[in-house]
């Protein structure tokens, strides 16, 4: 398998974004791939269709678990509840906040909003403890003048005050103790999905400008080389010029998203 610039960086920055969140998540990919291939190559393929096949799910299945992982607290919680078994639960009583703080970036853009919080909880022998974290959400990455920061802060706001309500409210912190050490995990929220939260919800925004910007630029440049692709009988450069024009389409309906959302504040 021939490997391209595009495919080399595509591939650390997948191995980047996997190991950022659980080497678990290696393997996960890797059963179902294994299984998908097995079974594919035993009933209908061939052994080169299978070694090919193989990597292109591995990608694809572990960069979806990935993303789950990152942007979804339930299936976090679940995952670690599934792959630590003997892990003890223990009982939140209470959540009490503290004053919360704004981070602006050197260059004045606002970067997230925090809150410190104190959970009271009761450990494996029933005392009560305490622990203190910090619940956080980051801002939608706006530029002035296309972006105002007082709307952002504003928006910002919003998202934070209603997760923190509710993580109040609802008591929606789930904390595992370790069966022989004095080791917690804790989980924040048990949303599906909270986008918000993570740091990696401004770098996918980063990345939707960024490709945004050039496959526009792109698309108005090789024009005419695009639509001769679409209509060539070449199954390899028709394929090529629908995932550019189907990448195209996400940035722009992530962009509109962004901007109506922005526009409501």
């Amino acid at each position: 398998m021939k490997y391209n610039p595009f495919k080399i960086i595509l591939w650390i920055l997948f191995l980047v974004f996997v190991l950022l969140n659980s080497l678990r998540l290696f393997i996960y990919g890797f059963i179902i791939s294994f299984m998908i291939v097995i079974i594919d190559r035993a009933f209908f393929g061939t052994r080169k269709r299978s070694d090919h096949q193989f990597l292109n799910l591995f990608f694809a299945f572990t960069s979806i678990v990935a993303l789950f992982y990152t942007f979804s607290p339930f299936f976090r919680s679940l995952e670690f509840k599934i792959s630590h078994p003997k892990w003890q639960k223990l009982e939140v009583l209470s959540i009490q906040r503290g004053a919360t703080s704004n981070v602006s970036t050197p260059f004045n853009f606002l970067e997230k909003t925090y809150t410190p919080v104190t959970i009271n909880y009761l450990d494996v022998d029933g005392k009560l403890q305490s622990r203190r974290e910090e619940i956080k959400h980051y801002a939608i990455l706006g530029f002035e003048p296309l972006f105002k920061k007082q709307i952002i802060e504003k928006e910002l706001d919003y998202i934070h005050s209603r997760s923190l309500n509710k993580l109040i409210d609802k008591k929606a912190v789930n904390l595992y103790q370790h069966p022989f050490k004095n080791s917690i995990k804790m989980f924040k929220g048990n949303d599906a999905f909270a986008l918000r939260h993570s740091i990696g919800f401004q770098i996918a925004l980063l990345i939707t400008y960024l490709l945004f910007i050039g496959l526009t630029i792109y698309c108005v440049l090789r024009y005419k080389q695009l639509k001769t692709a679409i209509k060539s009988t070449n199954i390899k450069e028709q394929k090529k010029a629908y995932i550019i024009l189907f990448i195209v389409m996400c940035t722009y309906l992530v962009l509109a998203i962004t901007v109506l959302h922005y526009l409501k504040f």
